[in-house]
């Protein structure tokens, strides 16, 4: 039986991603690395669903708009999709794990000068969002597309952020079979990043940074104009411990983390 693929697995270059240096609530020092596939998912993406929206053209298929162009899974195209998306999946595993060393032995060496102990770190929490699976639900094979959402099986450890200067939350899966085994992958935005700036003020936003060490708010250039970057200011984001009590079905909290330093990048 074939099963078709929706082209909407995007993954751009952005200044959410983030190293995090956080307090947990269960008295470990935790850091949090959120970063992806960078430039390679999207120019996958953007390939093949090219590739999607001129097939479909040529076979007439019924679709409302060019967004919702697809690939049979069996199909060489499709085959093709699905390799190139695991391996933009593989390439941003390696890059957080590349990425996380080295934060590791920085780490290392700061406390190691300074209180002259040896550092452990326990346990690492991997987790993906935006990509596919073919999965059973319902009694049906389908495929999930978990774009800004994470898998949330029963039992599954997972991580959700909030903003720069919110909590973060490491949760465990319910398996909450209306969700698809599904929850968000973070706090998201209430205002988009150009809105922040031209809206939010600037005094405020570094005010609701009191107390975490990061880089500040730059600038930014708009139609010859310079702005203060708000883009990733707090007050951009919606209010994390909503958007968990929201979701209290689908994961449980095991630890909540306070934002001590913050790496946009």
């Amino acid at each position: 039986m074939t099963y078709p693929l929706l082209i909407l697995l995007k993954v751009v270059t952005n200044k959410n991603h983030f190293i995090e240096l956080q307090a947990g609530n269960d008295g470990y020092l935790w850091v949090t690395l959120h970063s992806g596939s960078r430039n390679l998912g999207s120019t996958v993406c953007d390939y093949y669903h090219n590739v999607a929206i001129k097939l479909n053209h040529k076979w007439r298929s019924n679709i409302p708009c060019d967004d919702l162009a697809f690939l049979p899974v069996d199909s060489h195209e499709g085959l093709s999709y699905l390799q190139a998306m695991h391996f933009a999946l593989d390439f941003a595993l390696e890059n957080r794990k590349r990425m996380m060393q080295r934060v590791k032995d920085t780490i290392r060496g700061v406390f190691r000068h300074i209180v002259r102990h040896i550092v452990e770190f326990t346990e690492e929490i991997n987790i993906h969002h935006n990509y596919a699976a073919k999965e059973r639900h319902f009694g049906k094979d389908v495929w999930i597309h978990r774009k800004g959402a994470t898998l949330a099986e029963k039992g599954t450890k997972g991580v959700i952020p909030g903003s720069q200067g919110s909590f973060t939350y490491i949760v465990e899966g319910l398996g909450n079979r209306d969700s698809f085994n599904s929850c968000s992958h973070g706090a998201g935005r209430k205002m988009g990043r150009m809105e922040a700036c031209r809206t939010l003020d600037k005094a405020e936003c570094e005010k609701s940074m009191e107390g975490i060490l990061y880089d500040g708010f730059g600038t930014v250039k708009r139609r010859k104009q310079h702005m203060d970057d708000l883009g990733e200011a707090p007050s951009a984001y919606k209010d994390i411990d909503e958007v968990m009590e929201a979701q209290s079905d689908l994961v449980k909290i095991v630890v909540k983390l306070k934002p001590l330093a913050v790496v946009k990048g």
